[in-house]
């Protein structure tokens, strides 16, 4: 019998299926739609669109996200744990998704009018904005990262959550992807067309993060508990050894996938040629991609999470490697027909860490519910920002260091560029992510929650769920009268 079987049969004999409603689902879906299309255009393109728009210096750039780290450092974990002490007749989360919707939306808008000019002006205003947006983004993110471990106890019920959310969230890298191109690639792009559309998208975001807000799902039980204060939060929260060793792995994760979703348009400029073969190319490879995104999550029960990932980042490795000798031999831009192999293994290596990440998580906070007997889903998504917002930045401020040892000249169209820009574009595309991967498969290697003893802990937690809500109904049932 598989483990997560286990306790599917285990929620049965103690009167509950462990299910999400079809609308809390999709509730998490739109607010996780919202949120990754502010941040992935917000947080992503915002240095592309500084230097082709406005001729940023990118060593400058790379700066102003190594010194954004110190108050990463700080305002996850806080606004986390805020989080988690919060207690509203709305519930823990849900306010934070309704209320902030339009200042973080407002925060987006304003990145793309920067108020001051020049090498040092667009150096300061990239600074206050990251301060600004990622606050926000914060605020939203955390309780988007962390709801499926709340929404559901079972890895089975925690990824078809997840789906919901990487399904609608994939919408920020497309419009992404669409975007850069279509406004950002080429010589000298202007600004207006590319406001006018950002704009749109984050007035629209703003609004499926408000709606998202009617239709997620809580334990409300949560709130009748007495939460930890800040320091004893930290303390607790790293004393949790599964917890380190997951982070280890989602903070090289994150540095792969930033890296790639970052440097997208610089491949487009320096590396890959398009043409009406390779939309052929592309269709066919995500209509594959799709159904084997099914097929392994069908195989989670006798998989489990571990061996998923681990799969996954072997799938993604050979990918990375294809690539790179493909772009060795050509030695300057080649089809992307050349290199479709390799990149629909990085594209499915990608999504299946990104769907995984959110149920692989739930495991350590279901380790800390059974080590403290508090449910902190907020505290654990404040600390791992912590850990790995600053992954974001060295992903950013590596892409463009190499960008600048090759000789990235600013200012320069992309065909004034010399022909090094090519190789600096090839070696931060592929050979970065072939390390951070083996360095996640080390890591996933050692982490511990997984057989028969795990799954029974799991069972009791699932027990103890069922009692605290039963409890929490009884009590709302008194004070009714």
């Amino acid at each position: 019998m598989s483990n997560n079987t286990t306790v599917d049969a285990a929620s049965n004999q103690v009167g509950y299926e462990d299910h999400v409603p079809l609308k809390a689902k999709f509730g998490f879906g739109f607010g996780s739609a919202g949120n990754a299309i502010l941040s992935a255009i917000g947080l992503g393109t915002i240095d592309v669109y500084y230097i082709k728009v406005y001729g940023a210096n990118p060593s400058l750039l790379a700066w102003s996200w190594m010194l954004f780290i110190a108050w990463n450092m700080i305002n996850d974990p806080l606004i986390g744990i805020i989080q988690d002490r919060t207690k509203t007749r709305w519930g823990r989360r849900i306010p934070y998704l309704r209320f902030g919707a339009i200042p973080y939306t407002l925060s987006f808008i304003l990145v793309w009018f920067p108020f001051m000019q020049g090498e040092i002006g667009l150096f300061l205003n990239h600074l206050l904005m990251l301060f600004v947006l990622d606050t926000f983004f914060s605020m939203v993110g955390l309780i988007t990262f962390g709801l499926p471990a709340e929404m559901a106890i079972t890895a089975k019920e925690r990824t078809k959550v997840a789906v919901f959310g990487f399904a609608f969230g994939a919408s920020g890298i497309i419009v992404r992807f669409i975007m850069e191109p279509l406004f950002l690639a080429g010589e000298n792009p202007p600004p207006l067309p590319f406001q006018i559309t950002v704009t749109i998208f984050g007035i629209l975001s703003g609004l499926l993060i408000f709606v998202s807000s009617y239709y997620i799902k809580e334990n409300l039980y949560t709130q009748r508990e007495e939460a930890f204060g800040f320091v004893k939060s930290i303390t607790e929260t790293f004393k949790n050894r599964p917890f380190l060793i997951i982070e280890v792995a989602i903070f090289f994760m994150v540095i792969m996938s930033e890296t790639i979703v970052n440097g997208f348009i610089y491949l487009y400029d320096y590396v890959l040629s398009f043409s009406g073969l390779s939309v052929v190319f592309l269709v066919i490879g995500l209509i594959i991609l799709v159904f084997l995104i099914i097929w392994i999550n069908k195989k989670m029960d006798s998989w489990g999470l571990k061996k998923v990932l681990i799969i996954s980042g072997l799938i993604a490795m050979v990918g990375f490697i294809w690539v790179f000798f493909v772009g060795l031999a050509s030695k300057s831009k080649f089809p992307f027909e050349m290199g479709a192999f390799g990149i629909a293994l990085i594209g499915l290596g990608m999504f299946l860490y990104m769907i995984y990440q959110a149920p692989l998580m739930g495991e350590a906070i279901d380790y800390d519910e059974f080590r403290t007997g508090k449910r902190r889903e907020s505290t654990y998504a404040g600390v791992n920002a912590l850990i790995t917002k600053p992954a974001i930045s060295i992903a950013h401020a590596s892409i463009l260091w190499i960008l600048g040892i090759f000789g990235f000249q600013k200012g320069v169209p992309v065909s004034g560029q010399p022909p090094t820009v090519f190789t600096g574009v090839l070696i931060a595309m592929t050979i970065i992510p072939i390390i951070c991967i083996s360095i996640v498969i080390i890591a996933l290697s050692f982490n511990p929650l997984e057989g028969k003893d795990w799954q029974a802990k799991k069972r009791h937690l699932q027990e103890e769920h069922m009692k605290k809500e039963k409890e929490f109904l009884e009590s709302l049932k008194k004070e009714l009268g």
